[in-house]
């Protein structure tokens, strides 16, 4: 199935959103490197972040939360 054409604000919305999943994953690489993180730690804190503030009604919108499930699932692997 063909994608479809993102408009130019959507094109700006999804680079950015790439962007921040690519930085995550380098930033927590080093970490992971450095030992300063364990190997799975920021994605289960991250999910735990995500949980909390979903039981808040209001605390964050969806636009913000689909951009840490990006993050959250790059960092995964």
């Amino acid at each position: 199935m063909p994608k479809e054409k993102l408009s130019p604000e959507g094109e700006v919305i999804a680079a950015h959103g790439a962007a921040m999943v690519a930085a995550f994953q380098v930033l927590l690489s080093c970490l992971e490197e450095n030992e300063a993180v364990h190997p799975g730690q920021f994605p289960e804190a991250l999910r735990v972040y995500m949980e909390m503030v979903k039981s808040r009604q209001g605390d964050i919108n969806d636009m913000t939360l689909a951009l840490l499930h990006d993050i959250r699932m790059a960092t995964l692997d």
